[in-house]
């Protein structure tokens, strides 16, 4: 039964009424200090991680110098260190940046530039092009590594040994994290989001909307074991993090990258009760073979966000979950801080379910103008705590917050007569693969550099499979330049970009590209195209 309301005149859907379960009027590191000290023998793991925050935090201000609102960058796998750098920064109130450890130089360049860090912690063999994205911004924050020491870089081991002050931090009543006095606005960290230019936007959010919306599509308890591959780049990996964390829960970590094999282990071997995973991962899951002899039996609750799920997958995998055991949909926004949508009281085959506690929800056409039953337009969400802007651009925060604090997510949505929401098509042209935002502007600038003598122009949009969208190429070439061919192209841009970037749907050939009279790309229709060519190609 779905406990949303819903008001006729103004066609808003309301999630239910509820408070949120941490106060946000305090700072994420007031919070964490206080539970941490309250379950220090839990796990014994507990009690080092609140000492190794509170040596992080000394450190921070007393080693390295900084200052309350100094940028730290965090490039980094999850990991014990991880967790202490981060609620380390957070005590200290030093706002985080967190970044993908896959990124390529440029990639780290433009949102260093923009974030401007005085420290950067990262894995040790992320130094070098860390070093070399820092020469190329222009910037010169101290290098902090992860793991071996390398080319005299201090590590995070040195920042967390025991100097003499901390038990005074943790134990006494006279000593506390850094107070924040308005968590509404204080900044506790920047996440990235992809901009229509094709270069990242920096998602500040603060410490209230950290606290307010850790919970919003999961509340965990202290008996849990919960398994995210998901790093600190993601509000998923975020959100896991804060809320097992606060509530004692057992957090399976594991430095490797996703693969199903790995997974299975790890749920078998821990006996994981709790799983996080994009729609990829899951369908990489069903994909494997011997899927029918893995031993679920823990497993209570998976959620499954971060890109379209459709009914059949969760079918499919409802199929291996022991009896009683959830598979709840999600649907959500690095600007909200977490989800605003669960299918946890309501389920429709290939739905987002209903609007969280304290979120509100309505569909507009282009004039603005709210829809009905069963009408698409662009899903707007508003809730009290929201995204503060993106860090350093006031244009692309007025594009995406309104006036009346409604948020644009760029998502063509309808709902039906229950209030259920589902999700239809993007307003936008961002394509998503493996969880990743991929701008097709920035992939068709580096194609047209690389191949400027012989390409007219070229539209990059997305193929839909499940789980994913495939990057792919419409290419027209000049009638006069040099010969190149599909390989070309794809190997090409391999070289200049992240993996999750590559051209996995291919690249065709066309003679010209639909164009609007006053000479714009029409995206759509190169979309339609595009589909039409690889599907006829896989026949």
């Amino acid at each position: 039964m779905s406990l949303t309301f819903f008001d006729e005149t103004t066609k808003i859907w309301r999630g239910p009424l509820m408070a949120p379960l941490y106060n946000p009027a305090q700072g994420i590191g007031e919070l964490l200090h206080r539970v941490l000290q309250r379950t220090p023998t839990r796990i014994a793991q507990i009690s080092q991680l609140h000492l190794w925050s509170v040596r992080f935090a000394q450190s921070l201000t007393g080693c390295c110098g900084l200052n309350r609102g100094d940028m730290v960058t965090v490039v980094a796998r999850n990991g014990e260190q991880t967790a202490a750098v981060v609620f380390g920064c957070f005590m200290a109130a030093v706002p985080l940046n967190t970044l993908d450890p896959n990124f390529r130089s440029e990639d780290y360049e433009h949102m260093l530039k923009t974030v401007e860090p005085k420290a950067i912690v990262c894995e040790s063999e992320l130094a070098p092009v860390l070093k070399q994205a820092c020469e190329a911004a222009s910037i010169e924050p101290q290098l902090i590594v992860i793991g071996k020491r390398i080319n005299g870089y201090p590590t995070v081991d040195d920042f967390l040994l025991p100097n003499g002050l901390e038990e005074h931090f943790v134990r006494t009543l006279f000593f506390s994290p850094v107070h924040i006095e308005d968590p509404a606005q204080e900044l506790a960290i920047v996440l990235c989001s992809s901009g229509t230019t094709g270069l990242s936007k920096g998602v500040c959010l603060s410490h209230a909307i950290c606290i307010a919306h850790t919970t919003s599509l999961w509340k965990a308890t202290d008996c849990e074991r919960v398994l995210c591959f998901s790093s600190l780049y993601w509000v998923s990996g975020l959100g896991v993090l804060l809320n097992s964390s606060v509530v004692g829960a057992t957090r399976i970590i594991t430095r490797e990258s996703f693969n199903a094999r790995l997974l299975i282990d790890l749920v078998e071997q821990f006996r994981v009760t709790t799983l996080f995973m994009p729609p990829a991962q899951a369908l990489a899951l069903l994909g494997e073979p011997t899927i029918g002899m893995v031993d679920f039996s823990s497993l209570q609750l998976v959620l499954c966000g971060g890109g379209p799920v459709s009914g059949e997958l969760k079918t499919s995998f409802e199929r291996y979950l022991p009896k009683g055991a959830k598979f709840i949909v999600g649907y959500g926004l690095s600007e909200i801080g977490g989800g605003c949508f669960t299918t946890v009281h309501t389920y429709k085959s290939g739905a987002i379910g209903t609007p969280t506690a304290g979120v509100e929800a309505k569909i507009v056409d282009n004039d603005g103008t709210a829809l009905g039953v069963d009408r698409e337009g662009e899903l707007l969400i508003r809730a009290e705590y929201v995204f503060l802007e993106y860090y350093g651009n006031p244009s692309e925060t007025s594009e995406m917050l309104d006036s009346d604090g409604w948020l644009h997510t760029g998502d063509i949505a309808r709902y039906d007569e229950d209030g259920v929401f589902f999700v239809v098509d993007r307003k936008k042209d961002i394509i998503k693969y493996a969880g990743f935002q991929i701008s097709p502007t920035e992939l068709e600038a580096k194609i047209m550099q690389l191949f400027a003598g012989s390409l007219l122009m070229v539209c990059v949009t997305g193929i839909p499979v499940p789980g994913n969208d495939l990057p792919v190429a419409l290419a027209v070439r000049q009638p006069e330049g040099a010969m190149v061919g599909e390989r070309d192209i794809i190997d090409g841009l391999a070289e200049v970009v992240a993996d999750f970037k590559k051209l996995r749907g291919g690249v065709f050939f066309v003679d010209s590209l639909p164009m609007t009279p006053s000479g714009k790309v029409v995206r759509r229709r190169c979309k339609e195209i595009a589909i039409a060519l690889y599907e006829q190609e896989r026949q």
